[in-house]
């Protein structure tokens, strides 16, 4: 199994982006195929972290109440992809 580079992790949903949403106070502003989050538009918070970190919350609630859907705009899910093993990744901090 890869090891996963969780700088690289949705912070909703956490899966694996193969960017980092933020570096420093600069958004990718990227969208995560999964959640659809944009980074830097949606999660902006006027840099305040914990703005930011409650937009967060807020964001994978709404999604895992969806049932948490595959959202990418015509790209289909990975191959085995699991949502409720991937928010783990977020939910737990590992």
């Amino acid at each position: 199994m890869d090891a996963i580079d969780r700088e690289h992790l949705c912070t909703v949903c956490g899966f694996d982006l193969g960017f980092r949403p933020w570096d420093g106070p600069n958004p990718s502003d990227e969208i995560c195929p999964c959640c659809d989050i944009q980074f830097g538009y949606h999660d902006a918070a006027g840099g305040d972290e914990k703005g930011r970190a409650m937009i967060y919350a807020k964001r994978r609630a709404d999604w895992i109440a969806a049932g948490m859907p595959w959202r990418g705009r015509g790209e289909s899910a990975p191959q085995g992809w699991n949502p409720g093993e991937q928010v783990k990744r977020v939910d737990s901090g590992g």
